[in-house]
């Protein structure tokens, strides 16, 4: 089981990096680490707060 369970990771890994190689643009990045993020990340983890705070104030000046 632990093989098995180390070889998932290995291609799970494998999987992002490729994503995140194939990203172009810094929009197609952001999209693969938020959803490398929901794959990976709690709801409750830290990060989504500190997500949330950069979105609104870059948001919000550009809404202005």
């Amino acid at each position: 089981m632990a093989a098995g369970s180390a070889r998932a990771k290995q291609l799970q890994a494998e999987r992002w990096a490729k994503r995140q190689h194939e990203a172009r643009t810094n929009r197609d990045r952001a999209v693969v680490l938020v959803d490398m993020a929901r794959a990976f990340v709690g709801d409750d983890d830290p990060l989504w707060a500190d997500l949330v705070r950069v979105l609104h104030r870059h948001l919000e000046s550009v809404s202005r």
